[in-house]
Order: C-alpha cells, then sequence, then structure tokens
C-alpha cells in the first residue's frame, strides 16, 4: 500500500513507522530540525513495548513521489489544515483515501472543502505520543489506536484494505460504521480536559484533587455532551458520566497535549476545541460559560510565545 504521511510528529510518527516497517512504501512528510534528522539518522519512536527504527524513510520531496497514493494519513496541527490539503492535490487519485487525525470535530469537513468529500474519511486516533528530539518520537501512553470509516457509514474497500494494512503492521485499528459519534466521544474527553489542565497548567493527578477543579471539568464534560446533543449527534445518555470517569483513571502525571503546546510556547488548539464548543453552543442556543471562561483565560497566549 502506498502511504503518504502529512505531518510526522507524534501520531504521524508512530503510526507511519509501523507502516513502513511492515513493508508498505510510505512517504513522510515533515519539516525544519524533525526532518533533517531523519534525513541523517533516520525515525525512532521509542515506545513501552520497544524502539522501532527505521534507518532511511522516505521523505517527500519538493517535485512529489511520483504519483497518487493509496492513503494519506493527515496529522498537522489544525490551522495548518488548510495548507496540508492543497499539499496533498497532487498526491490524490480518485481512490485515494485521505484519513485526517487530528483533535476536535472539524478536520474532515475542511478537507473535504479543498479535495472534494468523496476522498475525504473520518478517523480518531487514541494515542499518547509527542517528538522527544527531532527524529525521535516517544510514545508517552500504553495504548495506540485508529477508529476510522467512510463518512456515510459504507464499508468501502478502501476501508477494507486500510484496516487489513493496518492489522499486518500490528496497529490496533477499528473500521466504524458511526465515525461522527466517535469523533464526539473523542472531542468530549479531550476538549474538556485540555481546557481544564492548560487553564490550570496543572497534570491531571493535580488538577482532580481540588474539588473546585474536578468540578469544573466535570461542567466542562457536560456542556460539550450538551452541545453534541443539540448538534443532532446521538451521544449516550451515559457518555458525560463515563467521560468523566475514565478521566479520573488517567495517571496523575497525564498532560493533554495542548498543555505540552503552553508549557512549550506553542501555538494552542485552543479555537478548535474549547473555542469551537463555545462557537456552537451559541448557534445552537446551548449555554457554554465553563468553556468560554477556558477561551478567556488562555486567550492571550493562544498563538504562543512568538505570536
Amino acid at each position: 500500500m502506498k502511504v503518504v504521511i502529512l505531518g510526522a510528529g507524534g501520531v504521524g510518527g508512530y503510526f507511519g513507522a509501523k507502516l513502513a516497517l511492515a513493508g508498505n512504501d510510505v512517504t513522510f512528510v515533515a519539516r525544519g530540525a524533525h526532518r533533517d534528522a531523519m534525513a541523517r539518522d533516520g525515525l525512532s519512536v521509542r515506545t513501552p513495548a520497544g524502539e522501532l527504527h527505521i534507518p532511511a524513510p522516505k521523505l517527500l520531496t519538493d517535485d512529489g513521489d511520483g504519483g497518487p497514493c493509496d492513503v494519506a494519513l493527515v496529522c498537522v496541527k489544525l490551522w495548518d489544515l488548510e495548507a496540508a490539503a492543497q499539499r496533498l492535490k497532487p498526491l490524490c487519485g480518485p481512490q485515494t483515501a485521505v484519513l485526517p487525525l487530528q483533535n476536535g470535530v472539524t478536520a474532515s469537513d475542511t478537507l473535504a472543502a479543498v479535495l472534494g468529500p468523496e476522498l475525504v474519511l473520518g478517523g480518531v486516533a487514541q494515542i499518547a505520543a509527542k517528538i522527544e528530539a527531532p527524529g525521535v518520537i516517544r510514545q508517552t501512553g500504553k495504548f495506540a489506536r485508529l477508529i476510522f470509516g467512510e463518512r456515510d457509514g459504507s464499508r468501502s474497500a478502501r476501508v477494507e484494505a486500510l484496516h487489513a494494512a493496518c492489522q499486518a503492521a500490528g496497529i490496533d485499528a477499528k473500521v466504524s460504521d458511526s465515525i461522527e459519534i466517535d469523533h464526539w466521544k473523542k472531542f468530549v474527553m479531550l476538549a474538556p480536559m485540555a481546557g481544564a489542565a492548560s487553564r490550570h497548567r496543572l497534570a491531571m493527578g493535580a488538577l482532580l484533587e481540588e474539588p473546585a477543579r474536578a468540578a469544573e471539568l466535570r461542567a466542562l464534560v457536560e456542556e460539550a455532551v450538551a452541545v453534541g446533543r443539540a448538534k443532532g449527534v446521538a451521544l449516550a445518555a451515559d457518555l458525560a458520566e463515563k467521560t468523566f470517569a475514565f478521566h479520573q483513571d488517567l495517571p496523575a502525571e497525564m498532560k493533554p497535549s495542548m498543555l505540552h503546546d503552553l508549557e512549550a510556547g506553542r501555538r494552542l488548539e485552543l479555537d478548535w476545541l474549547n473555542g469551537e464548543i463555545v462557537r456552537l453552543g451559541e448557534s445552537l442556543g446551548v449555554e457554554t460559560p465553563a468553556h468560554r471562561a477556558v477561551v478567556e483565560a488562555l486567550d492571550s497566549v493562544k498563538l504562543g510565545r512568538g505570536a
């Protein structure tokens, strides 16, 4: 299978390395020091089960790689999506499966507006991983799973082929017939956690040990679920309760990626997470005061130190 990994950070680097080591024709799109290190030293992925290493990963040149791919995993940050879609255009054919793995719930629509809806799948990545150093990915959690499917719920040949490739590569993968629900299940877990942890600059253990902060996180979850239901997403009746219980079971030292970005002075995905819940709430008539408070608290730092 011919695969392009657009964004070789924690998510793209991990899943791309697994697919490449299984014999797939994988091309990575990276930039800066990370790309330079991959070209010089290869790509290393450090996992709880051991280290993966690709001595000479295939890297995309400015001239492209000679033809359309079967699958494109889009793993850039949300603000880079439109530019990423433009770069993907010459790499896509009529049967290419474009799989966005961003946080939030807007990525598929953004890509579809540029590439055409017929190319774009829906996808969810369940993994904690980051660039530890240029050319080196560190999986910081124990789980790594992909959930993907056609946005209309159909079971297509390209989805089946991708699922088979993932299984052969040892990737825990699931084909979904209701990918919008899967998107929202992750969204109501991630956006509240990212917002609360970033607002208070605390890992999950310290965040939850204070009753007032735990109550804030619960309110963030309940608002996100209410917005999803108002949008017409068939979320389970006990989703808020189960999501908050999941938060309480996380390792005490766990930090969401938005907090890592905040601590490093990088740009935040605030507008696509808590900000998106506020926007949707306004359009749907759902009050979201807890998310609005997070947006207001982080607005001055959302563009990073370089802004």
